[in-house]
């Protein structure tokens, strides 16, 4: 991993990996993986998060689309 780890509440550009029916699975720049719930994006896409749990432990985060 490189870069920083993300915190609740910093605003993230993502890269959508896969999308699900619960959501969408994300990647920072960092190589950490995160969960947007809900949809409105395409596998492949760049978005921008907000983030609302960050799990140290499991190096993952739960976000929500910005705008």
């Amino acid at each position: 991993m490189t870069g920083n780890l993300p915190n609740a509440g910093d605003e993230v550009d993502v890269v959508v990996r896969s999308v699900k029916p619960f959501g969408l699975l994300v990647e920072s720049d960092s190589g950490v993986q995160g969960l947007v719930r809900g949809g409105g994006a395409v596998a492949g896409a760049n978005v921008r998060v907000r983030v609302i749990e960050f799990d140290a432990a499991e190096s993952r985060f739960s976000a929500r689309l910005v705008g």
